[in-house]
């Protein structure tokens, strides 16, 4: 089961690592199925065990999407004193075994009302929070919103990654001269990469969430500008240093015109990181605001009314703060969970939501022989199977079978 969660193992290839090893091992392989099956009901025991009620819980709330109609909430909980007692001493982030699941919901509809509805659930059941940390998607804000009506004293504070990148999107979706950049450089790519000088190809860029990854275009161009000739020329021996220096030339010459904005870009980019590095791990006070605009300070020629925008952003969520505290701004640990999350499934025939949605919960816990043991002993598969069918229904590969099957029937009495 740890091949499969810490490894990022498949099922297949865990039953194959043990086959190797058959010889050493008194007991017999493990099937991959079997291995499927007791995933999904640990999983769905760390997901229907009781929790503790506290009143200083911290609420981290997202959503996730896959093929189909629906959207998995979910609600990650770590408290305060754990926040102040075990992380922020250690100058760290939050770790997968820090937080507690408080709850994963299937929701085909994610109006705010819904949110807030869910959120109410989780707080009935374990307790009222001091904190929310989310993203400002449309649907999340308003439910929490409509939550605060009710519980006026929660703090919602908005995820410093997202409010950077936010904040990075506007200064450069709305520049000409960064779209033209970004358009070259995909251009460049497809001119490379069938090419001997495929290895110095820009980086792919994503379709979604580009702007959480700007640095490494604009460090792709640094690069390149700044990469010694001979060191190229040993690279490439099998192309003649004139032939190679001409190739160099056609493909790369209007990285110069970009070479005064790449300097202000990436300014701009090391901003960003360093205010979400001592916000992730510092935790957000009015020290860590000082830290920053002194920071600021120290730069030469920066970008100030970028700077001011993210001072703004600050002064924000501190207001909500009281003199002496300290609070968590950061949703990274549930990003990192959805993308282990999205490892599992990108392994299944349909991205849909459905059984695999548990490996969420699995990345939370600390796997024992006692936690195990408890786990398999408590739940069965068949409570595993029944919880499936009646939050997701019949799955997209269930109803595909059925229906191909149908035709190829159809064919054969023809």
């Amino acid at each position: 089961m740890q091949q499969v969660i810490e490894c990022g193992n498949s099922y297949r290839g865990a039953e194959k690592t043990f086959d190797l090893y058959k010889e050493l091992f008194s007991q017999e392989t493990p099937s991959f199925s079997s291995i499927r099956k007791w995933l999904g009901r640990i999983g769905f025991f760390e997901l229907s065990r009781e929790k503790e009620t506290r009143d200083d819980w911290i609420f981290i709330v997202d959503l996730t999407v896959e093929l189909g109609t629906e959207k998995g909430l979910v609600v990650l909980g770590v408290s305060q004193q754990k926040l102040e007692e075990e992380i922020l001493p250690l100058r760290r982030g939050l770790e997968h075994r820090d937080v507690q699941i408080l709850a994963l919901e299937i929701m085909r509809s994610t109006r705010g009302e819904l949110i807030q509805e869910k959120l109410t659930e989780v707080s009935l059941k374990y307790g009222c929070p001091r904190q929310i940390i989310a993203d400002r998607g449309s649907d999340i804000q308003k439910g929490i919103k409509l939550y605060q009506q009710n519980h006026p004293d929660v703090i919602y504070t908005y995820d410093v990654t997202h409010a950077m990148a936010l904040l990075l999107k506007h200064e450069l979706h709305g520049s000409a001269k960064y779209q033209s950049f970004i358009q070259q450089c995909s251009q460049c790519r497809k001119q490379l990469q069938q090419t001997g000088l495929s290895f110095l190809s820009p980086p792919s860029q994503r379709s979604q969430c580009r702007y959480f990854n700007v640095e490494k275009l604009l460090n792709w161009a640094f690069n390149i500008l700044n990469s010694p000739l001979d060191t190229l020329v040993d690279l490439v021996p099998n192309i003649e240093p004139d032939i190679l220096h001409s190739k160099l030339k056609e493909k790369f010459t209007w990285l110069a015109a970009y070479q005064d904005s790449l300097i202000n870009w990436k300014q701009m980019v090391q901003i960003t990181r360093f205010v979400e590095t001592q916000i992730k791990l510092c935790g957000l006070n009015q020290e860590t605001f000082s830290i920053i605009q002194q920071y600021l300070t120290t730069l030469v020629n920066y970008p100030e009314e970028f700077a001011q925008k993210i001072l703004g952003y600050l002064t924000i969520e501190l207001s909500f703060i009281q003199p002496g505290q300290t609070l968590l701004a950061t949703t990274d640990v549930l990003e990192s969970l959805f993308g282990k999350y999205k490892q599992f499934s990108s392994r299944s025939p349909f991205k849909q939501l459905g059984q695999m949605f548990l490996s969420i919960c699995l990345s939370t816990m600390n796997l024992t022989t006692t936690l195990v043991k408890e786990a398999l002993e408590t739940v069965r598969f068949l409570d595993v199977e029944d919880w499936a069918a009646q939050v997701f229904g019949q799955s997209m590969l269930s109803k595909r079978r059925i229906l191909f099957s149908a035709a190829t029937d159809d064919t054969e009495t023809a």
